[in-house]
């Protein structure tokens, strides 16, 4: 480690000496490319800030060269609040406003406005989010979809669920947007033996050629064009000159036409720092891959691989709990001996002497889904009731959907407790929140990247694994073979979303299930134990106390710290031009 020291700036070492060996190595590494895997609460975010204030203070590059991109706007404001902070307390020189912190599609966003009549649009295109990409389509319905006479009652579109027109455009949208990522021309889904995907190639070749005539562009193609801009040789050089360090934090979510987007923008420099987990890889459904993540030392023979394993944010029995999960829950190796679908890891917690010996990980088994719900209210009444946590905002219940076939059964139950509740997303709130401080309840996907003192999972007694209608369907048109067979992907995705879930909280992780657990979970909850039988008397003498508002005093600490310290409010606000567009589905 003496080598990765050697090349960190001394005001990064002065600042964080607390620094572990993976997170030393992955800010010191200045040339080439370099993979990060990086477990949960794991301090990426940390380390991918200073690795970028590390590179202005090594003159590697200077301001306006050096590029930042995550996956979604959340994700790239927190990281341009904790790269301003950091660099400005290091002395970074230069005018940091110049660095480029965006998000993919805001990224993207920036390429394709000042080129937009190469790809046959007009300057000053309308972007589409999400909602305005539906009614788009359906206001042009007919001109879309009318020709193929979807929502017609013949068989096989009625049990897809093209009846209706909103029904057609939500599916179409996905279909569109996933043949887009995948880079598939419309005249190729003609090619094959199903009926449906060439009538649906038509209508994706009509719905291309209207949102060139109304001078519009959705997020899938605002990626698909930029990369076509990237892949021409007239334009691809003078597009990515001038960037000299390109990092991507969130790797794992990147889809197919992201991953070559991002390898053509570092081709000059080879500078390419990419950062994720391929165990918390949740958004298969919406195109990402994780295949980019474990493919990339195949596609950079020369990287450097380091791994950020020690976790900062929970309880070491609940490291323990969900790394044995995740090892264990599924066969990870290839097939016929072909690549793993998974990094061999272990993760460790920062300091596992420093934790009182109490029950971390528990089991709520209830007989019924009324008993069940009813022990969930009792556990957070004994919680709050004995000060072990001061507020409900203090804790989670991570659900598949807040829908209320899925959610109605534990909201009626901690309304009929007195347990203030709030769901994230829906729109309102159930339970008699009044003024008093509101539970989370909330899916597994909002809880990525969020931490709470306790976290109870719900539901584990029904089969919860995700399927893709869309990906399977297109896979024989996709641009490259899966890594992972498909019979194997839907356990896959159940053990990486629930390794999400389980690794959320900071003291304190409780699942729950109304009935006999499903047999993935099986081996796994024998081993805890029983909130109704468990003795309580060490439980009861902890206390939980909500985070520190971290943000604010390490904005403040920086202020402090360092003489240039004012540049970093007008830092801020400048960089909220780069931050880019608005991601898709408000992510």
């Amino acid at each position: 480690m003496k080598t990765a020291i050697a090349t960190i700036a001394p005001a990064i070492l002065r600042s964080h000496p607390e620094l572990d060996p993976g997170q030393q190595e992955l800010i010191a590494h200045l040339d080439g490319p370099i993979l990060g895997i990086a477990g949960p609460g794991a301090g990426k975010t940390l380390a991918v800030a200073l690795r970028g204030a590390n590179i202005l203070l090594q003159e590697a590059a200077r301001p306006e060269e050096l590029v930042l991109c995550t996956f979604n706007r959340s994700a790239a404001r927190e990281l341009r609040r904790r790269f301003a902070a950091l660099a400005t307390a290091a002395g970074c020189p230069g005018d940091l406003a110049r660095v480029r912190i965006n998000t993919i599609h805001g990224l993207c966003h920036r390429i394709l406005e000042p080129n937009a009549p190469e790809v046959g649009l007009r300057a000053g295109y309308r972007l589409l989010n999400e909602p305005e990409q539906r009614q788009f389509m359906l206001e042009n319905y007919d001109d879309i979809f009318g020709p193929e006479y979807f929502g017609q009652e013949h068989g096989d579109l009625k049990r897809r669920g093209w009846r209706l027109p909103q029904a057609v455009v939500n599916n179409g949208r996905r279909y569109f947007d996933r043949i887009a990522d995948e880079l598939t021309q419309p005249r190729d889904l003609a090619d094959g033996n199903s009926a449906f995907l060439a009538a649906l190639g038509r209508c994706y070749g009509r719905y291309l050629q209207l949102l060139r005539r109304r001078n519009a562009v959705d997020f899938a193609h605002l990626q698909l064009w930029a990369g076509q801009l990237l892949d021409d040789d007239r334009l691809g050089g003078p597009i990515s000159q001038g960037i000299r360090h390109l990092m991507c934090d969130e790797y794992q979510d990147t889809s197919y036409v992201q991953e070559r987007i991002l390898t053509r923008l570092s081709e000059a420099h080879g500078n390419l720092c990419v950062v994720g987990d391929e165990d918390q890889g949740l958004y298969r459904f919406r195109g990402a891959s994780v295949e980019n993540i474990l493919r990339f030392p195949d596609r950079f023979p020369s990287c450097r691989v380091v791994e950020l394993t020690v976790n900062y944010r929970s309880h070491p029995a609940i490291v323990d709990f969900y790394d044995r999960w995740m090892a264990d829950v599924v066969d990870w190796s290839g097939s016929d001996g072909g690549p793993s679908h998974r990094y061999p890891k272990t993760i460790t917690p920062h300091d596992p002497g420093g934790y009182d010996d109490y029950p971390a990980v528990i089991a709520i088994a209830g007989r019924n889904p009324t008993d069940e719900g009813r022990q969930l209210a009792e556990f957070l009444r004994f919680l709050k009731s004995n000060q072990v946590i001061a507020g409900y905002g203090q804790a989670a219940l991570l659900l598949q959907s807040v829908r209320d076939d899925v959610a109605g059964s534990y909201l009626d139950a901690l309304d009929g407790a007195g347990i203030p509740a709030r769901c994230v997303p829906a729109g309102g709130s159930r339970g008699n929140a009044g003024g008093r401080r509101e539970l989370t309840v909330t899916t597994i996907h909002q809880a990525k990247g969020r931490e709470w003192d306790v976290v109870l999972v719900g539901s584990l007694d029904f089969d919860n694994r995700n399927v893709d209608p869309v990906g399977r369907s297109l896979q024989s048109h996709c641009q490259r073979p899966s890594l992972e067979p498909a019979h194997l992907i839907a356990d896959h995705d159940l053990a990486r979303q629930h390794y999400v879930a389980f690794s959320r909280p900071r003291h304190l992780l409780a699942l729950t299930a109304g009935g006999p657990v499903h047999p993935r979970f099986k081996v796994a909850w024998d081993r805890l134990p029983r909130w109704e039988d468990m003795e309580r008397s060490a439980l009861r003498r902890q206390l939980f106390r909500p985070a520190d508002l971290v943000a604010h005093a390490e904005t403040e600490a920086a202020q402090a710290a360092s003489p240039a310290s004012p540049r970093v409010i007008p830092f801020l606000k400048r960089l909220d031009v780069w931050v880019g567009a608005r991601p898709p589905g408000g992510r």
